[in-house]
């Protein structure tokens, strides 16, 4: 730390620096200063520059690379993804303006980061995005710890670039056939764990982590007109923990016909096959396999992304001979589809698929008309699982196992039934569900048609 003082008889103020002649060592520069303030900030600057010459830290400065350090603790104990964010900030930024003082780094510098980004290291303007934005993250938190006075993160669309797919035909591909669909959740080549996982995004609208982090308990199967999923958590499979979902909304969420048959099955007979055992409310839907061997995670057996990934691209993909395609595509097909078949697009996106945080008061009140309004957009979606081979309590199809006869009509909801022994035609969850959803959009409709008589 550099000091200033006044020889005896002099005006003259001396600046006291470490390194100035030789390094290592303390010598006195003259300021050329008589005003004490404008020497002592002489000597600061002159101690500044030659500790940064000579890549020696100072701690009693606060450089980006130092704030970022902090602020990842921080982040880490508020449950955010600190490791995507360090990742982002070690590769692109810290090489750059690590080494500056907090307030030495500008706006332009922060402009000029940037465009480098864009056009030398030619990274897509999402990937920009998303680095900015984690460096605009620290820096606001920086000015409330009174570290700096403002940010210099005030970056427009002009700088940043506006965000387009490097491949703009990739999206239109991103999905799945209304047949490759229909194969996914019932084509035998699949076990039935999988189809399970892929019909929560084909037939629900949910994120991989979000079923990941389903259990028995929220699923009520009871509730009329349809089933429903109160989809709450998600797992992460980068901090391997169960989280709030990516919006921290919690959605209620019709299950649609085919999907609750495949639940029923899944829980009668798929579930205690794999496990051993009844499962029980606390129980996830779709654990991980209880053979596969796990290296480094512990606690709770959460199917997390890597599992599923890697056993669509290298095993069911492969099986089924497709072109390349991820299992987060499932989701876009489910809206897709759903808008196909004639579903209302602000419902499916207000209630289902991207339902806001933050909520009007009334809108946790998910039952009634509103409740009924969301199963029959739902309920829209014409989906038949072809399986030739269903979940059976024996290796082999024997007169008691359980079979499934499928209508082949496209323009009505799909009629699934299930036979016992060839004999007794059963009905299914999919049947009963679709039946007390017609029933009570009947009487729905019959109440209102009463209501316009009695104004008449």
């Amino acid at each position: 730390m550099s000091s200033v003082f006044q020889k005896p008889g002099r005006k003259q103020w001396y600046a006291r620096i470490k390194g100035a002649k030789v390094p290592g060592k303390w010598s006195d520069v003259p300021t050329n200063e008589t005003d004490r303030d404008r020497a002592e900030r002489f000597a600061a600057a002159a101690q500044k520059a030659i500790d940064k010459k000579n890549n020696i830290a100072r701690p009693d400065v606060l450089t980006l690379k130092e704030w970022v350090r902090r602020w990842l603790l921080k982040r880490a104990e508020a449950g955010h993804d600190w490791k995507k964010d360090r990742g982002r900030l070690d590769n692109h930024v810290l090489p750059v303006l690590g080494s500056l003082e907090l307030a030495e780094v500008t706006t332009a510098l922060i402009a000029e980061l940037v465009h480098d980004l864009r056009f030398k290291k030619k990274l897509a303007n999402r990937t920009v995005r998303n680095v900015y934005s984690v460096l605009a993250a620290a820096f606001r938190d920086a000015r409330i710890a009174g570290h700096v006075n403002q940010t210099p993160c005030i970056l427009g669309d002009e700088q940043l670039g506006q965000v387009v797919d490097a491949d703009p035909e990739w999206r239109d591909g991103a999905l799945f056939t209304r047949d490759e669909v229909e194969a996914m959740i019932g084509d035998s080549r699949i076990p039935a764990d999988r189809q399970l996982v892929y019909a929560f995004g084909l037939l629900a609208g949910l994120r991989p982590g979000e079923g990941a982090a389903l259990r028995w308990r929220h699923y009520n199967a009871t509730r009329e007109p349809l089933g429903m999923l109160t989809v709450a958590k998600a797992y992460s499979t980068t901090r391997s923990e169960e989280k709030g979902t990516k919006t921290n909304a919690v959605k209620y969420v019709p299950v649609h016909p085919v999907l609750a048959e495949m639940l029923a099955q899944w829980r009668a007979i798929g579930w205690p096959a794999m496990f051993g055992r009844e499962p029980e409310p606390d129980d996830l839907i779709v654990p991980l396999p209880p053979d596969v061997k796990r290296t480094k995670r512990t606690g709770e057996r959460f199917r997390g992304w890597d599992y599923t990934g890697r056993r669509w691209r290298e095993i069911d993909l492969a099986a089924l001979g497709w072109r390349s395609r991820s299992v987060y595509d499932t989701r876009a097909t489910f809206i897709t589809l759903a808008l196909e078949d004639g579903a209302n697009r602000d419902i499916i996106r207000s209630r289902i698929t991207h339902t806001p945080p933050k909520r009007d008061a009334f809108d946790g009140y998910d039952r009634g008309e509103r409740w009924t309004e969301t199963c029959r957009e739902v309920s829209k979606l014409r989906i038949r699982r072809l399986a030739d081979v269903l979940l059976t309590k024996e290796p082999t199809m024997r007169d008691d196992s359980l079979r499934r006869r499928v209508s082949n009509g496209q323009t009505e909801p799909p009629e699934l039934r299930v036979i016992q022994g060839g004999q007794e035609v059963i009905l299914s969850p999919c049947d009963v569900g679709l039946r007390m959803l017609s029933a009570s959009l009947r009487t729905a409709d019959a109440d209102d048609s009463t209501d316009e008589e009695k104004a008449g």
